[in-house]
């Protein structure tokens, strides 16, 4: 129970539990406005379960682009935890490796064309885009990817139109975004089957995140007081 409690301080969490939430009130108010009932409802769902379930490349090509959109990363992760419900292993590669090809494609888009973009009208202007200090990229995307509330597609098009080095931003959002996604991903397939153990791994894997995101935090504080003192 302590650990429970613990896990729902964590700012990502309650943020992840309010957007599931609002987006089933939506989808209720939604389908109520459209005069569908739940038997319309459930038999939507199911073919459109069985449909994705059957052309999984067609979800997968889902989870590499629309979190590029002010789409919740999460709702993504929660529907594909019970669409490949039956593949838990290769649910859970096939939304690492949408992960990481959809923080390419953000990343590049924002630091060529999207930061030429801007460069271009900036010129007639006195006005110039800062250039990072080296010692503060690993503080900057820590930050960004630590920080409840700040949403998935822009933390990466920001990172990306900064450019800070692909490598670290690829290999750090990987580990701050891929080991909680994965969390969500089996606690989704857990409730979709009525099992237990995935649950709990994808609750210790969530915990995992938001403990290693605290000691982090704390790391971050330290030295924040040690450079002002």
């Amino acid at each position: 129970m302590q650990r429970l409690g613990k896990l729902l301080k964590d700012g990502r969490v309650r943020i992840a539990l309010v957007s599931v939430l609002a987006l089933m009130v939506a989808g209720g108010v939604l389908a109520w406005k459209m005069g569908m009932d739940l038997v319309v409802l459930k038999s939507g769902w199911t073919q459109t379960n069985e449909y994705l379930a059957r052309y999984p490349w067609i979800f997968f090509l889902a989870l590499v682009f629309l979190p590029g959109l002010p789409i919740p990363f999460t709702a993504l992760l929660l529907t594909a935890g019970v669409v490949w419900r039956q593949q838990p292993l290769m649910a859970c590669l096939l939304c690492l490796l949408a992960l990481v090809l959809n923080l390419t494609w953000t990343y590049w888009l924002a630091a060529g064309p999207g930061r030429r973009v801007v460069e271009k009208l900036l010129r007639a202007t006195a006005i110039e885009i800062p250039e990072l200090p080296r010692g503060d990229h690993l503080k900057l995307i820590l930050v960004l990817k630590l920080t409840p509330g700040m949403p998935f597609f822009f933390q990466n098009y920001l990172l990306g139109f900064l450019r800070v080095p692909f490598r670290l931003f690829l290999v750090i959002s990987v580990l701050c975004n891929g080991i909680y996604g994965t969390g969500i991903l089996l606690s989704s397939v857990g409730l979709a089957n009525g099992k237990l153990m995935p649950v709990i791994s994808g609750i210790s894997l969530i915990a995992l995140a938001a403990t290693l995101t605290q000691l982090v935090r704390g790391w971050l504080a330290k030295r924040k007081r040690a450079l002002v003192g």
